[in-house]
């Protein structure tokens, strides 16, 4: 019973720590609207675009640690591996539905993934699940991916499925794998929506 308190405990802080928009915060202390500028969305790029490099920084910085943060509280709590996994990927659930916002207005959770990703990728590569080799391939083919199309979607949709094939190759523990393929696959899926919302409403530069 204890060990299950403690489990959601943990999994609800980082809900709660998800739950912090700093691009929100940070643009309504410059009276700003985040969600009535650029795309809407009260994330780290929206957050450079309306707020500047400054409170860009801070809130990126934010996003992409706070799915790691959570994880390192629940280690400290002393819960298993894959529950930790759970309270990182509950940062981004938190993000995405934020509780203090009824659920409702929050973000994509990208840069939270992204931070989730590589520190997944950190522990496969210090237990040698993943090789330095294997690693240096995978971003090789991101490079050869971005050049060919300049297009950091394509990048995404073309790494995400070699990178869990990687991990499962390598003999990984459960847990891990898991934990990077819903990371992967939470990108994957952003990543497609945004790829079909350019190929529907193109930017006047590409319909040139």
């Amino acid at each position: 019973m204890v060990g299950l308190l403690t489990a959601l405990l943990a999994c609800g802080i980082g809900l709660l720590l998800g739950s912090v928009l700093p691009a929100d915060l940070l643009a309504r202390a410059r009276g700003i609207d985040i969600r009535s500028v650029g795309d809407g969305n009260p994330g780290s790029v929206n957050a450079f675009r309306a707020l500047g490099w400054g409170f860009g920084l801070v809130t990126v910085v934010y996003d992409a640690l706070v799915g790691v943060v959570a994880i390192q509280i629940a280690r400290a709590l002393g819960v298993s591996e894959g529950v930790s996994y759970l309270a990182g990927l509950a940062a981004v659930v938190g993000h995405r539905f934020p509780v203090y916002y009824r659920l409702k207005r929050g973000g994509q959770g990208m840069a939270a993934s992204a931070g989730l990703l590589v520190y997944g990728v950190g522990v496969a590569l210090s237990r040698d699940w993943l090789s330095a080799t294997e690693l240096a391939v995978l971003v090789a083919i991101m490079l050869v991916t971005f050049v060919w199309t300049r297009s950091d979607v394509a990048v995404a949709l073309v790494s995400m499925p070699i990178l869990v094939a990687l991990v499962a190759l390598g003999d990984s523990s459960w847990q891990l794998l898991a934990f990077i393929t819903v990371v992967a696959a939470h990108i994957w899926i952003v990543q497609l929506q945004v790829l079909r919302h350019r190929l529907r409403f193109p930017s006047p530069r590409a319909a040139r």
